[in-house]
């Protein structure tokens, strides 16, 4: 490769083709997406009670069978499958109250 080629490699590694460009803007939009979608969910719990929050947490985004939930919360696996269901609840309620749907 004569010299006057190698000083134009790092220009030409810098230019993006319109199906580059189409990609790494769609690929920033999804993390902002899912950042917004993190963003939102969060908010949403701390809008919940303690204790429907956490029963829910343990439950739905940790995966943690009932019979544990109860042991770690304290309540027996009735109430607790009611506090999930409460913050289930108010979570769908939430989400359409934001983005103006029916729970």
């Amino acid at each position: 490769m004569a010299m006057s080629q190698r000083r134009e490699l790092p220009r030409l590694y810098d230019m993006d083709t319109p199906e580059a460009t189409q990609q790494r803007h769609a690929g920033t939009a999804r993390v902002e997406g899912c950042d917004r979608v993190w963003i939102e969910f969060q908010a949403a719990l701390q809008q919940l009670p303690l204790l429907p929050r956490v029963a829910f947490l343990l439950s739905d985004v940790l995966g943690k069978p009932i019979g544990e939930v109860s042991a770690l919360l304290g309540r027996d696996a009735a109430t607790c499958r009611q506090l999930i269901d409460d913050a289930r609840t108010r979570l769908r309620a939430l989400r359409a109250g934001a983005h103006g749907d029916h729970p």
